[in-house]
């Protein structure tokens, strides 16, 4: 009789500790997958970086200001998505999305920098032409000690890395923005209606050294 009793108190026991685990299992199971969730999450945002749209500047492209403002990054890149415009009161907004290729220069900024993200996302793409799978030199500043895009031209279509407009961006970033060392190259950007833009930071450039003597 005593054999019988132990029996019947194993088994109980046995049923109850099997069942606490199941509903500890069942506890966890939640909270696992919250934290894949918000790792999922965090290497998402990790992978792109979101750049400001400053549309209301006045000019926007490779040159522009007087004498040339500084660049925050310059990336060859291809388009990864365009989505639909979205009505605004302010401006027009259209978001796409652009895969960084390579990087030719990236400057450290105060509150947004250039991490070696693989994408570049921002709303500016209202005035860009360009379309998904298309080739792209994508030019922006400094905004606030944040990266930005001030618009359209400032992304802008190439053939591929070989494009002439590349070459001349090389040559004007290895002699620290310096427009004298792409005079030559003017016909090249008149060819896409930006040899104003580059006439004027010429222009200015000139002056200024003339103002040194």
């Amino acid at each position: 009789m005593d054999l019988i009793k132990t029996y019947i108190l194993s088994f109980v026991i046995v049923i109850t500790s099997c069942s606490d685990k199941n509903k500890n299992q069942e506890k966890e199971q939640p909270l696992i997958n919250q934290i894949e969730k918000e790792s999922t999450d965090t290497f998402v945002k990790s992978d792109t970086l979101e750049v400001g749209y400053t549309y209301w500047w006045p000019e926007n492209g490779p040159f522009i200001g007087n004498c040339g403002e500084q660049y925050s990054l310059v990336f060859l890149g291809t388009i990864h998505e365009v989505y639909k415009k979205a009505a605004q009161q302010q401006y027009a907004s259209q978001m796409g999305v652009i895969k960084v290729d390579k990087v030719l220069i990236a400057a450290a900024l105060k509150n947004k920098t250039y991490q070696d993200e693989l994408y570049v996302t921002s709303d500016c793409f209202a005035q860009v032409d360009a379309k998904k799978g298309d080739k792209v030199l994508v030019f922006c500043y400094e905004y606030e000690g944040s990266i930005s895009i001030p618009g359209g031209k400032s992304i802008l279509k190439i053939n591929d890395s070989s494009d002439p407009i590349v070459a001349s961006i090389k040559r004007y970033i290895g002699s620290n923005q310096n427009p004298l060392s792409i005079e030559d190259d003017l016909h090249i950007w008149e060819e896409i209606e930006l040899g104003s833009e580059l006439s004027q930071i010429i222009s200015c450039k000139k002056t200024l050294s003339k103002s040194k003597f």
